[in-house]
């Protein structure tokens, strides 16, 4: 009772008759693809340039200053933890990691001698406010730090190479 009868005949199975009363209709012809005068190439493609000159990228140093490291390039600005310098006064950093130009790259053992950035202190500056809670269980002693980092803005004068002999092989 739950299931209702079918009031179909068990002669005709359903998809023959229909099959079997209606011919198939023609299979209409698909449209012809327009050909397009000129492909337009999508902005996120990348194409092969032709005969493109090849450029050098620009020279970069990675440099350790203030503990940290950065990789830094010519006329380009940079945030270092404070520096107690004037602002207009120029640094010289010699902590250099690595040099790379467009002929190739020299990395350091730990540094690379000779090799000196030119820094150019633009301002000072604070950074983003960290805020420290504190207490001591059961005692109810609760206190909220904030705390502000004091920053220099700098800006990257030029990166000096040492010039020097192309050593023979093992350093001698």
């Amino acid at each position: 009772m739950a299931r209702e009868k079918k009031t179909e005949s068990k002669a005709e199975p359903k998809g023959k008759a229909k099959a079997a009363s209606k011919p198939k209709a023609e299979a209409k012809p698909k449209a012809a693809a327009k050909p397009k005068a000129e492909a337009k190439p999508k902005a996120g493609a990348k194409s092969k340039p032709e005969a493109a000159p090849v450029k050098h990228e620009a020279r970069f140093a990675v440099i350790q200053a203030q503990g940290m490291q950065f990789r830094v390039a010519q006329d380009e600005e940079h945030i270092l933890p404070h520096l107690s310098q004037d602002p207009g006064s120029t640094v010289k950093i010699e902590r250099v990691l690595l040099i790379s130009d467009g002929n190739g790259v020299e990395v350091g053992k730990p540094l690379i001698e000779g090799a000196v950035v030119t820094l150019e202190v633009v301002g000072h500056e604070k950074g983003e406010k960290i805020t420290v809670g504190t207490y001591k269980r059961r005692k109810k002693y609760r206190r909220k730090i904030g705390y502000r980092d004091t920053l220099t803005r700098v800006k990257i004068l030029g990166i000096e190479m040492p010039s020097r002999e192309k050593r023979e092989k093992h350093g001698a």
